[in-house]
Order: C-alpha cells, then structure tokens, then sequence
C-alpha cells in the first residue's frame, strides 16, 4: 500500500533523516513547488533542497492528517510547521513561525515515489513568517 511509504516518507523528513527520506524516492524523479515554480531532479538537487528546509526551519513539521489513494497515486493533506531560524529563499530568519496547509501529490512506480509535487499557499508562509504585508 503506498500510504504507507508516504507516512514513512514524512516520518523521516520530519526526524531529518535525510538517507532514509531519500530511500522513499526514485532516484532521478522529480519534486516540484507548483506555486513557487521550482523542481528539484536527481537525490543531489532534492538533498539541497530539504537541507535548505531544515537549516532555515530546524523545527521542521509536515503533520498529515488525510490520505487518498490510487494505484499509481497518493494526495495527502498535512500542516506544514516551522519556526524561521535560517535564510528562506535568500529572506534572513525573522525568528517567527508559520502554519499551513498543504497538498502533497505522490506518484508512484512500484514502492518508490516517483515524483512528489506540493501545493501550499506561499504568501500566508511569507505573511506569518513577517516578509509580507498586505
């Protein structure tokens, strides 16, 4: 059941057990910001992403609280969590935490993800992390 690896895949993302968050993944398949615009290919570009993650929010969360799945597919809905302790997209940390809700869509080939794109509302993060005012 593919549930399963994606709970497994957050588990880890949220222990930063970068090896084993990594291992839930094809190798060469990509995760995708669909609101930021931004993908990430190959374990090298996806590591320095989450190291990116995790250096500017050490208390990185991702807390699911829904699944629904397909064969070949899983969308899970989560809270995203962090507090803003290191340089976010080149914004310097204002100390502050965020919480948002996401929509992360896994594909699937066999056991592994094949690929993983995120929805989240990029303008609240900013708004509560204090790099937006509207």
């Amino acid at each position: 059941m593919n549930v399963s690896v994606v709970k497994e895949h957050f588990a880890v993302e949220n222990q930063h057990d970068m090896d084993a968050m990594l291992a839930t993944m094809r190798d060469e398949e990509p995760i995708r910001e669909e609101i930021a615009g931004a993908t990430y290919r190959g374990r090298e570009d996806v590591a320095a992403r989450y190291r990116a993650l995790w250096t500017a929010f050490p208390d990185f969360t991702v807390n699911p609280v829904g699944f629904t799945e397909s064969d070949a597919c899983v969308a899970a809905e989560a809270i995203f969590t962090g507090t803003h302790r290191g340089v976010f997209n080149g914004f310097a940390p204002t100390g502050r935490s965020f919480r948002l809700p996401i929509v992360v869509v896994f594909r699937f080939d066999g056991t592994k993800i094949a690929s993983e794109s995120i929805y989240l509302d990029y303008a609240s993060q900013l708004r509560q992390l204090g790099l937006l005012e509207l």
